[in-house]
């Protein structure tokens, strides 16, 4: 008997250790639904449409396009008075900050700078704008949820399967592989990011899969 108290913590260990895959699949499903659920009255969306992808990219996307949105906009303006109110007297002088700091030779020269500023910045926000956050599908109909200017602010673009196609993808650029075609919207979509492989292959082979549960 005393022997036998030395394999009690052992098959307490055992026991705790036996996993029920019927139990942890009821748990993980449950757990998408009400996922599914918040994201879907968050898009403002009816329940026929079903979650099947989900970046995580969603609160940096959030805060980086309300950034870009908030300064291109404000240096824009700040281009824009200035150039209305410049007098051509001063168009060989240098351009200071705080009367000593000389920040452009010439006014030219600042507005090349300042162009510099918002093209790249108005890039940027293109290439954000092309990132899809979520998307939803019903039948062969499909919602895509992209971000807009401002922080929380959404933009929906529905497609059809057959619009759904990959782009060659250029040589400068890393994310080549993750550019597709929804008909006449360009997007950047994450394949690891779907509910299931399935899903991707079903967009883009066109082959059918198992019907989800609601």
């Amino acid at each position: 008997m005393n022997t036998l108290k030395y394999f009690k913590p052992l098959q307490r260990h055992l026991i705790s250790s036996i996993r029920f895959p019927a139990a942890e699949y009821a748990t993980h499903h449950i757990k998408y639904m009400e996922i599914q659920d918040r994201w879907r009255e968050k898009d403002s969306l009816s329940k026929r449409w079903k979650l099947i992808y989900k970046s995580p990219m969603d609160l940096t996307l959030n805060y980086l396009t309300t950034f870009l949105t908030v300064s291109t906009g404000a240096v824009t303006a700040g281009g824009v008075y200035y150039i209305a109110n410049f007098d051509m007297a001063d168009i060989d002088k240098p351009l200071l900050l705080g009367g000593d700091v000389v920040i452009a030779n010439t006014p030219v020269e600042a507005l090349i700078y300042l162009g510099a500023y918002i093209f790249f910045h108005a890039s940027l926000k293109i290439l954000l704008s092309r990132f899809v956050i979520r998307m939803y599908q019903d039948g062969d109909n499909y919602m895509a949820v992209f971000k807009g200017h401002m922080y929380n602010k959404i933009k929906l673009h529905e497609f059809h399967l057959k619009d759904f196609k990959r782009l060659n993808p250029p040589w400068v650029v890393s994310w080549g592989d993750g550019r597709f075609s929804l008909g006449n919207k360009h997007a950047i979509i994450l394949e690891n990011y779907f509910k299931t492989p399935e899903h991707f292959n079903y967009l883009l082979y066109k082959k059918k899969i198992d019907n989800d549960d609601d």
